[in-house]
């Protein structure tokens, strides 16, 4: 739990996290399931400027990869952990300044900022990430999942990826499953697919689900 103390003339204004039931205009802040952190005002457009004053917060954690942090003047340090998940809601006393949220594992990826007051409207957030290419090959003899280089990958960053999957036996599948994924191609399907995924942090693992012959396979590590 954190706890902020905001003074601002006569006004002292205490801030709890996870008070059900705060007073304020309302907020709605969402972080995960995979790559996405956003901040809502009532009517459902992205925040890009406030007025000051008192705000009700509802965090909803989707993920125990990532978390919602809201840092900015007046003392403004709250937010989710990143290891938990569920709705929390946080009472705000906002004045004039820009503030900022994002997640505290993926900082560079999961980010946002709104100005309050007088402070000028930062522009708008750059367009998302272009998706990484990766190829899941699948023959009678081994699985195997290489980087657009034709390296074999084993230390991936997370985030978008499109994976083409190139399945050549009819006796075995490709399967892919860990950092948030878990797609396969059927045991009999021979032919070639692409997949659009997220991954997270973790450690992606790709075979076939057949047990004789056991193929060769592998894991990478995402971070």
């Amino acid at each position: 739990m954190r706890g902020l103390f905001v003074v601002g003339g006569a006004l002292a204004a205490l801030v709890l996290a996870g008070v059900a039931g705060a007073d304020g205009t309302p907020l709605k802040a969402s972080v995960g399931p995979g790559f996405a952190i956003s901040l809502r005002d009532a009517s459902g457009a992205p925040v890009a400027h406030l007025d000051p004053g008192a705000y009700s917060l509802e965090a909803n954690d989707l993920s125990d990869n990532h978390n919602f942090h809201l840092t900015g003047p007046g003392g403004i340090d709250t937010g989710t952990t990143v290891e938990g998940t569920g709705v929390q809601t946080f009472s705000l006393a906002l004045v004039d300044g820009t503030y900022k949220f994002f997640c505290d594992a993926h900082p560079v990826q999961m980010k946002g900022s709104f100005t309050v007051g007088t402070a000028a409207t930062p522009p708008p957030p750059p367009p998302p990430a272009s998706a990484t290419k990766l190829s899941l090959t699948v023959t009678d003899k081994a699985v195997t999942l290489r980087t657009a280089t034709g390296a074999v990958a084993r230390t991936l960053a997370a985030g978008p990826f499109s994976i083409k999957v190139v399945d050549r036996s009819k006796k075995q599948n490709a399967h892919l499953v860990g950092a948030g994924v878990n797609r396969r191609t059927g045991i009999a399907f021979v032919g070639t697919v692409t997949w659009k995924v997220t991954l997270d942090v973790g450690t992606l693992a790709y075979r076939s689900d057949t047990a004789k012959p056991k193929l060769r396979a592998g894991k990478a590590t995402v971070k």
